[in-house]
């Protein structure tokens, strides 16, 4: 599905894997996320050698509303919830600055938590 916006000049059509990577690339940028988390068809692909650039992001569109989707790894350390109300703040204002259209919500999954692997004491 796509989003489509008619004018007197044609028409512009946004595919859900152009919303989906700016969502992703959104979410990667902020504090304390790792990664983003993958569903079963992300992974089967990733271990195919495909790299997906919007992975971890699930969009539905209506129109010109879009609902989000963003699963996530997260560093272990941070207050949980204050990291996700950022990536939804920052995904809701990327995507609809990029497309025109309306956010309607940015649903996340904590999917993981990482622990740094080489911590040493003394």
């Amino acid at each position: 599905m796509e989003t489509t916006e008619v004018n007197e000049w044609g028409s512009i059509h946004i595919s859900q894997r152009v919303i989906a990577s700016i969502a992703a690339l959104t979410a990667a940028k902020a504090a304390y996320v790792a990664d983003l988390g993958m569903n079963i068809a992300e992974a089967a692909a990733e271990k195919l050698g495909r790299t997906l650039p919007g992975r971890g992001v699930d969009v539905t569109i209506e129109g010109q509303r879009i609902e989000l989707t963003v699963r996530l790894v997260i560093r272990y350390g941070c207050r949980i919830p204050d990291v996700a109300l950022e990536v939804q703040k920052s995904v809701k204002d990327a995507v609809e600055k990029a497309t025109a259209c309306t956010v309607t919500a940015v649903h996340i999954i904590v999917q993981q938590l990482v622990f740094e692997e080489d911590r040493h004491d003394g």
